[in-house]
């Protein structure tokens, strides 16, 4: 550990060995969804430390200090969250929360890094998440707080630090809330308007 690494800190070097069969990735992105329904049974420990690593591994600008990673599998922290969070529209039992150190990215990146680029890195923790959990057999639903004071006293998160993501994680029940359509993709070639056609 640097000792500029905050406390707590620790390295998760790799996911556990029993952290679920590859999954090829074009398949884990046609599999993957937002789930509203889950069993009330938490994940193990050791798929949460997965999904933590694979929320690590994302792209991050300002360097690995910048984005903080909580794990909370306590059921009375979730039903908080759950509570106060609009959001929230599903029972899972347990969520990871992508967070950001709002000191580190201002003096790492500036104004632009802590507002705006700590945000599409925190998105891209959360779809290594979601991906990570399709190989794990989880299911994963993002939430955005519209009350970050009340997650941060929750989480008893310093006032620097901003929750950004919040993924609830859970084994999918066995009969699911129905998948969102997707709409159709709108895709430009070169420039706007000049439809992309697929040979």
């Amino acid at each position: 550990m640097s000792e500029n690494s905050p406390a707590g800190a620790i390295r998760l070097d790799g996911p556990p060995r029993d952290a679920g069969s590859d999954v090829d990735i074009y398949r884990a992105i046609r599999r993957r969804r937002m789930h509203r329904k889950f069993k009330p049974e938490p994940p193990d420990r050791a798929a949460l430390e997965t999904l933590a690593w694979a929320a690590g591994r994302a792209p991050m600008g300002g360097g690995q200090l910048v984005r903080r990673i909580i794990v909370v599998d306590d059921p009375n922290i979730v039903e908080l969250i759950a509570k106060v969070t609009p959001s929230w529209l599903n029972d899972a039992p347990a969520l990871i929360a992508i967070c950001t150190d709002l000191e580190v990215a201002e003096t790492k990146m500036g104004y632009l890094g802590r507002d705006i680029i700590s945000q599409l890195d925190a998105g891209a923790a959360a779809q290594n998440v979601a991906l990570a959990a399709v190989a794990l057999e989880l299911g994963t639903c993002f939430c955005r707080s519209a009350n970050d004071v009340a997650v941060q006293a929750i989480l008893e998160l310093p006032d620097t630090v901003r929750p950004d993501v919040l993924i609830a994680v859970g084994h999918p029940a066995p009969t699911p809330s129905k998948p969102i359509s997707l709409a159709p993709r709108i895709v430009y070639h070169n420039r706007w308007g000049e439809p992309w056609r697929p040979e």
